[in-house]
């Protein structure tokens, strides 16, 4: 005889038990999705504030080493450029350097029909003469010699020459000499390819007139470091040329920039008619998380205001970087 006690699960059995595995799985879904979440607000948001300290890491450098390179007798060239965005647009900030080692020299004479500057010759500057060849050096921070005043097709180096706040660059079509006086003869082709100014090239609204040639300076450009921003990329664009911009922060969406002047420091203008008169600028950046769109909710925006003294404006005079009265400073 054949007996039979054994019995499955019944259908209200397999129900329940099929409703509670789906539960499970997705309370577990829904804390998986909701740690991913949290991971991808968390990494989008440190790349934001990595971003906004690349930015103000570098604007913060650069602004406070403007005009390093570029000594003036009675002062300092007034090196920052700025363009002033329209209806708040994004503002765009230029410094101009001068090669820190390489030595300056004071103009005399400048014939703009001959393309010539005659300039009292640097002390530190030698000068060789070999089978009628003559070469000048100067020795750099490294203790090395570094050749001086060749034509630009031979030391691809550009140069400039400037007052207190005007400058030109020029590129040397040949070689520099001595003249018979004993003067540094300085000479470049004409054309804007080889004699231009850096205020016109970078679309200064100031400021892009020639220099006071008899009171003026020739040094050896070290680099046009300048930021914009692609309104395109939503990147931070920066340049030491002019000509070759590269992204350095990401996630970028504004840069407003004014600047704090003599004759009214309380109040920062967005476009001061004179660059002399520029003592700090307080810059503002807006960042984003850049891998989100605003419409999530992991969505992060940030503003930061910093406020920055260039360390090079006339040093000598110190009329910039001190004031006989106190001001308050808010912004």
């Amino acid at each position: 005889m054949r007996t039979n006690n054994q019995r499955g699960f019944s259908l209200l059995e397999l129900t329940i038990g099929a409703l509670l595995t789906v539960g499970l799985m997705g309370a577990i879904f829904t804390l998986v999705n909701r740690n991913q979440q949290v991971f991808l607000s968390e990494a989008s948001t440190t790349d934001m504030n990595g971003n906004m300290r690349m930015a103000v890491d570098l604007i913060t450098r650069d602004v406070q080493s403007a005009g390093m390179g570029l000594p003036r007798v009675n002062g300092s060239f007034s090196a920052i450029l700025y363009k002033d965005g329209a209806s708040g647009a994004a503002d765009s900030i230029l410094m101009v350097n001068g090669d820190p080692y390489a030595p300056d020299a004071s103009v005399s004479t400048y014939t703009a029909g001959s393309t010539q500057f005659l300039s009292v010759k640097p002390p530190e500057v030698k000068v060789t003469t070999s089978g009628g060849n003559t070469t000048m050096t100067y020795v750099d921070g490294q203790g090395q010699n570094k050749s001086i005043y060749k034509s630009y097709s031979s030391d691809p180096k550009l140069y400039i020459c400037y007052d207190d706040k005007l400058a030109k660059i020029f590129r040397l079509s040949q070689a520099g000499a001595i003249d018979g006086t004993g003067q540094l003869d300085l000479r470049y082709t004409s054309g804007s390819a080889n004699f231009w100014s850096p205020a016109t090239a970078f679309g200064s609204a100031i400021d892009t007139g020639d220099p006071d040639w008899p009171n003026a300076t020739i040094c050896m450009l070290g680099s046009l470091v300048g930021y914009r921003l692609n309104t395109t990329t939503h990147e931070l664009e920066r340049t030491e040329d002019l000509t070759n911009w590269f992204p350095v922060a990401r996630g970028i969406l504004n840069l407003q920039i004014q600047y704090r002047i003599t004759s009214a420091i309380n109040t920062p203008s967005s476009a001061p008619s004179n660059r002399r008169e520029i003592r700090s600028l307080v810059v503002t950046i807006t960042a984003e998380t850049a891998d989100l769109q605003p419409t999530s909710k992991n969505y992060r925006l940030t503003v930061q205001q910093f406020e920055v003294t260039p360390r090079n404006f006339n040093l000598l005079n110190n009329t910039n970087l001190s004031t006989n009265t106190e001001a308050t400073w808010d912004f």
